[in-house]
């Protein structure tokens, strides 16, 4: 067995003060396996990480004798999760290899492609093509089942990817019955997930010009939208993202100005920010979205922007709604005004300990120009 791992990985951290130490794990694996471990951040480690197509820490690999690869798992496991799956990696119709070498030779029962959908899941090396093979290869009313009423929640967004979009029969039985959904996991991340993936769908419609998906879609994600952001948590608890506050006007701002309507763009724009008004997080990240996405010559879209971050300022004077203000300023043509502001978002930040290395990188910028 090889141990990946570095100095600092929280989940290596995790697994050798409690799994590595556990009672049973310890004789299992010295009795069992010849147990090594590369710490991927030594000078010669990166051809061994190349060799095994390792990318991600802690990762664990398991060979048979003649040094050919059995099994793999990516992260943390607890004690009996390791075990489990150690004991697993010895077995030839348990392990990763043979499920690979099946599935290539066309095995594609319903049970096969459930276990080896969580296989790939433990290596990291899940996609979607997988996902949907399972659930194709079922009937739609067991989609109830409890088994697939959790892979559905679990596989509907993995790893930032959505794996069952919108108009997915899977998603749409999801949305149907959000309230089997509810009495098995937390509500609020079941509405995170539906919410993120209606949302995914109205902004693509927006861009590729599909009415009638953005017009569906904003009627599905009305039922959600109560004026409140969204933290996105993965299973093991961890938030990975946040979908924002009022998601219906601001589709509806994007909608208007990717058509060109700028009078319903800009009653739009004055309703999204009257929302926004006394939430100083919201109004800075709209004011950053604006630096980001906004064209030099979009008067309108800046002036906006630099409106909610002064309001985002009043409510709440950090760092980096200072930084998205110098930023803000710069685009805005206003160079000095945007040195003046970045040194006071160092002062600031400064004081707090913040990092400021952005902000000095506008400093440099503003600096090469004169």
């Amino acid at each position: 067995m090889m141990y990946f791992h570095f100095k600092g990985c929280g989940a290596c951290i995790q697994m050798e003060k409690t799994t590595f130490k556990d009672k049973n794990v310890i004789p299992f694996f010295n009795t069992n396996f010849i147990n090594f471990e590369v710490n991927t951040l030594e000078d010669n480690a990166a051809e061994i990480l190349k060799i095994h197509n390792v990318r991600m820490q802690p990762t664990f690999l398991f060979f048979d004798p003649n040094g050919n690869e059995l099994h793999k798992m990516v992260g943390f496991f607890s004690p009996q999760e390791f075990q489990e799956q150690a004991t697993n990696a010895v077995k030839n119709t348990m392990n990763l290899s043979n499920y690979k070498k099946l599935y290539s030779l066309g095995k594609r029962e319903p049970d096969f492609l459930f276990d080896y959908a969580y296989m790939l899941r433990d290596a990291f090396e899940l996609d979607s093509t997988l996902v949907n093979e399972y659930l194709n290869s079922i009937d739609k009313e067991d989609y109830k089942q409890e088994k697939n009423i959790k892979f559905i929640y679990e596989f509907c967004i993995y790893n930032f990817s959505i794996f069952l979009p919108y108009n997915n029969p899977r998603f749409e039985f999801m949305l149907n019955n959000k309230e089997l959904f509810y009495t098995r996991f937390d509500s609020v991340q079941v509405k995170a997930r539906i919410i993120w993936i209606l949302d995914f769908a109205i902004h693509k419609a927006i861009d590729e010009n599909d009415e009638q998906t953005f017009r569906q879609g904003i009627q599905a994600i009305k039922d959600f939208d109560r004026g409140e952001s969204y933290n996105f948590k993965e299973l093991d608890g961890r938030i990975t993202g946040t979908i924002g506050k009022n998601q219906v006007l601001y589709a509806m701002l994007c909608y208007y100005d990717k058509m060109g309507d700028r009078s319903n763009y800009s009653i739009a724009l004055n309703q999204y920010l009257s929302k926004l008004w006394d939430d100083a997080d919201a109004l800075n990240n709209f004011a950053w979205d604006t630096y980001e996405k906004a064209k030099e010559n979009e008067t309108e879209k800046i002036q906006a922007g630099l409106k909610s971050v002064v309001r985002s300022i009043e409510l709440d004077n950090i760092y980096k709604s200072n930084d998205t203000y110098a930023w803000l300023l710069y685009k805005s043509g206003k160079k000095e005004k945007a040195l003046i502001q970045a040194q006071k978002a160092i002062e600031i930040a400064k004081k707090n300990s913040k990092n400021y290395r952005e902000t000095s990188k506008l400093i440099e910028l503003i600096e090469s120009e004169k």
